[in-house]
């Protein structure tokens, strides 16, 4: 008993579909969830006053600030960073001056902290300091 060739081109196009599904789902993976590490500093000028916050509806969701950066990689490549803290208390905002360690995706802010300025690398550090 021999298959039908419409039974292999099925097969041939379960396959390619499901290879493209795996590349497709790799890609998009490492875009939003593996991040790189990157440099900032809250301008001295930066105003962290919290403000209320509303989700994509417009609806008050609370009092919290966003942050809209410049960071560098340990290259002094730059890339655009902005990131949410919520609630009322400035002490848990970085503060201006303070000098930020992000790990950011292509897409997203992943984690962030405060860092000492000796331990951002001298080609990142040139470039917050020429700012």
């Amino acid at each position: 008993m021999t298959k039908k060739p419409g039974f292999w081109i099925v097969v041939g196009v379960v396959v390619v579909l499901v290879v493209a599904a795996a590349v497709w789902g790799k890609q998009y993976y490492e875009n939003r969830y593996v991040g790189r590490d990157y440099y900032a500093m809250v301008p001295l000028s930066y105003d962290i006053t919290p403000q209320m916050m509303h989700d994509s509806g417009g609806a008050e969701v609370g009092l919290g600030k966003t942050f809209d950066l410049k960071a560098y990689n340990e290259h002094g490549e730059e890339k655009d960073i902005s990131f949410i803290v919520v609630g009322d208390d400035v002490a848990r905002y970085p503060q201006q001056g303070a000098f930020l360690l992000v790990n950011a995706s292509n897409q997203i802010v992943l984690n962030w902290s405060l860092i000492d300025k000796g331990s951002i690398p001298a080609a990142a550090l040139a470039k917050i300091e020429a700012k």
